[in-house]
């Protein structure tokens, strides 16, 4: 089959059992999206910062690109194509780097290095550049009615760009999973005081990344072997599921760091121990009844910092 014969272009059609599979494919997203709305909202009592934004970026995007492809596939706005193409690129966008900013913004919480933090910025903002806007070009003239001059660069560009975001994407959930797991095991807070269950959760955590992998990889097949309107129709629904994937990463992890210590009841995770006297007001050195208490210090182990960031995110699990 030749590369120009993807389905992309103005005026292509579908087939009747391909319909079928398309149907259920975006109905799902659409059904996902909802529910991933009131999760989102139900679960952050703040609606602010960067993992949120994120979050709500790619959720809407899923909904734009899916209302796009519906447009088109099913020729409810053929006479109007730059309007389908519209909801596509603008859903597209939101959907595609808004995952990498979700991914991006969850690594703040394990990852201390700050050139690890620029480095992986820098990479989803040059891949937002050099994949966002010659595929825009291109998918407008595929749509426009000069889309035999574009159909083929653009066939080409999108197996580039799908092949470019899934290595971007597996980079940051491979750093995510062995940050987690350096933050996990350097240190004796975490293992004395969560040991069984750190555990069952690593190996949740790699298990829920593989699979994250496996789906990206069904993408990039869909598109080398030319059924590009299984690859867009999976997609949405391919997102949609990554996104709640991440969403019970997030929780799983919220709870286990929100876990009571046994071992220093006193302690405030990135913070310091302290003791209340009898006013109310938080002391060192001498408590009631002239007892002599150690100084207040600062917990700097690495699992301790990530509760405290944990607490920062002002976050409901479970939505509860």
């Amino acid at each position: 089959m030749s590369l120009g014969d993807v389905g992309a272009n103005l005026g292509s059609k579908i087939s009747q059992p391909v319909t079928y599979a398309v149907t259920s494919l975006l109905s799902i997203a659409l059904y996902n999206v909802i529910e991933l709305h009131f999760l989102l909202f139900s679960t952050f009592k703040r609606r602010n910062g960067l993992y949120f934004w994120s979050f709500l970026v790619a959720t809407w995007g899923i909904a734009i690109y899916t209302i796009g492809f519906i447009l088109k596939d099913f020729s409810l706005a053929e006479r109007i194509s730059y309007l389908y193409v519209t909801f596509i690129i603008i859903g597209w966008c939101a959907m595609v780097t808004g995952q990498s900013m979700v991914l991006f913004s969850r690594l703040h919480l394990v990852v201390r290095r700050r050139a690890i933090l620029r480095s992986v910025l820098a990479m989803i903002i040059l891949d937002a550049i050099i994949l966002h806007i010659p595929t825009i070009v291109l998918c407008y003239g595929a749509n426009s009615p000069q889309y035999r001059r574009f159909v083929s660069p653009y066939a080409v560009y999108e197996r580039v760009q799908v092949t470019v975001f899934f290595v971007q994407e597996s980079i940051i959930s491979v750093i995510y999973m062995y940050e987690t797991c350096m933050l996990m095991y350097s240190g004796g807070s975490f293992t004395e005081q969560h040991g069984e269950a750190g555990r069952r959760l690593l190996v949740h955590l790699i298990c829920v990344n593989i699979i994250v992998i496996l789906l990206d990889i069904a993408i990039v097949v869909l598109q080398y072997t030319g059924h590009y309107v299984s690859q867009t129709a999976s997609k949405s629904l391919i997102y949609s599921v990554k996104l709640k994937l991440e969403y019970d990463i997030l929780n799983r992890l919220v709870e286990l760091a929100r876990r009571p210590s046994n071992l220093n009841s006193g302690l405030i995770y990135g913070g310091r121990l302290g003791y209340i006297g009898r006013n109310g007001q938080e002391g060192e050195g001498q408590a009631d009844g002239g007892v002599q208490r150690p100084p207040r210090r600062h917990c700097s182990c690495p699992w301790a910092i990530f509760a405290g960031k944990v607490k920062e995110l002002d976050y409901r699990p479970g939505g509860e």
